[in-house]
């Protein structure tokens, strides 16, 4: 009798490869990033972009004599190849007669860890860090923050002093998708990257109040809400980018933080909208890039929870070196069976929740009541992951046999090596 034939198959697991073999009849598909045209220039690419504004004038019609510019970037959780930016962006404020003295950058933290100088040098550039003061975001000491009053909504803003402080802020970023905002980029460099933790939460709530799977929508109420508070902080000018997570870009844009954000998602879309024609019953989803920690990592259950029938097991890959991350609690709320119970004791202002981590972790509670959550992560002990309701692997292989096993001899396996960016796209006939 011949031997039935098999495949192998590798995704990312941090900065090494994991592999599982199934027989080749169960592997539904791979859904990895598009096939797009690079430019053969990038730096022609971003000067392009900056030269180009989408939505308002160029930086030397915007910039006031004299102003004061915070350059605010995203952080090291984020792949943006921020290095390539800056030398461009500052040559051209330079040729608009901005001086060294008047420019400083901010890393928006949002709500995670302080960034380290060594990794400050890594995202921005070691002669950049000497050359211009880089600090981190503050976001729980009020004393370090400013208030900017009442934004539309009512959500009270608080805001990274420092930031507040300059005349003109500039925002870089990369547009991926997102669980909350669709898609990264644009307005949310400012909010949730340098405000308040308070401020920062509203946001989350917003989150966790739409209910749905917003990962990759282009219709998402938390960035129209977003976008209307931005207007209370102000944001002058982005540059964002669209590429791969090993540091690559597929295109730039820059100018209004809404107007060019738009402009950047129709390019996004072209790399990581991966349309499908069949649900499977599994999918094996590497977190990759968001793999630092647990609370980053869960991201890739997001496209997962897009591609699987009803029923279905994602198996969530990821190392989390870091552990569950900068919210202990995010694991119980993912396992609490009522977490919209919880969230309104979060809106009437009970104490005791972490109100950042509580609305994400409510779109996650939501998915697994459709669908089976599996876990293999070295940096996750089977204790912590029980909390969140998940079935822990000690090895994916385990995993996937272990689904096969729940399915049957007929079941498909769907596959997404980057999790935290592949937006799976239903083809309809």
């Amino acid at each position: 009798m011949p031997q039935e034939a098999t495949t192998a198959i590798s995704i990312p697991y941090g900065s090494e490869q994991v592999t599982f073999t199934i027989p080749a009849r169960n592997l539904l598909g791979v859904l990895e990033r598009n096939e797009v045209q690079f430019p053969p220039d990038e730096e022609q690419e971003i000067a392009w972009a900056i030269d180009h504004p989408v939505g308002c004038g160029r930086l030397a019609e915007i910039i006031p004599a004299g102003a004061k510019i915070a350059i605010i970037s995203d952080d090291i959780s984020r792949p943006t190849p921020v290095y390539k930016i800056l030398p461009i962006l500052l040559n051209r404020l330079h040729e608009a007669g901005v001086r060294d003295e008047q420019i400083f950058i901010v890393m928006a933290l949002g709500s995670h860890r302080d960034m380290t100088p060594e990794e400050m040098e890594q995202k921005v550039g070691a002669e950049i860090c000497r050359r211009y003061p880089v600090y981190n975001s503050r976001f729980r000491d009020k004393a370090h923050l400013a208030d900017l009053g009442i934004a539309p909504g009512g959500v009270h803003v608080w805001a990274d002093k420092q930031a507040m402080a300059a005349d003109v802020r500039i925002g870089i970023g990369s547009i991926v998708p997102h669980p909350a905002v669709g898609w990264s980029g644009g307005g949310k460099i400012i909010y949730p990257g340098i405000t308040g933790e308070d401020t920062v939460a509203a946001f989350h709530l917003q989150h966790g109040k739409a209910g749905w799977n917003m990962f990759g929508s282009e219709e998402s109420p938390v960035r129209r809400n977003m976008e209307a508070w931005v207007d209370t902080v102000g944001l002058h000018f982005i540059v964002n980018i669209v590429g791969p997570p090993d540091g690559r870009i597929y295109k730039a844009v820059a100018g209004h933080y809404v107007k060019a954000h738009r402009a950047g998602v129709r390019y996004a879309k072209e790399l990581y909208g991966v349309e499908f024609a069949e649900r499977p019953e599994i999918a094996v989803v590497s977190s990759h890039p968001a793999d630092a920690d647990f609370w980053q990592a869960t991201k890739g259950i997001l496209p997962g929870d897009l591609l699987v029938k009803d029923g279905g097991t994602v198996i969530l890959v990821s190392p989390c070196p870091e552990g569950i991350g900068p919210h202990p609690e995010y694991m119980e709320y993912i396992g609490d069976d009522d977490v919209d119970g919880l969230l309104k004791k979060a809106e009437t202002g009970e104490g005791g929740l972490d109100l950042v981590a509580l609305p994400v972790a409510a779109t996650v509670s939501r998915i697994r009541k459709r669908i089976h959550l599996a876990l293999v992560s070295d940096g996750i002990t089977r204790e912590e992951a029980a909390k969140g309701k998940f079935a822990y692997f000690s090895s994916l292989q385990e995993a996937v046999t272990a689904a096969l096993g729940r399915y049957g001899a007929e079941a498909k396996v769907g596959v997404i090596p980057l999790g935290a960016e592949i937006v799976p796209i239903w083809k309809k006939e």
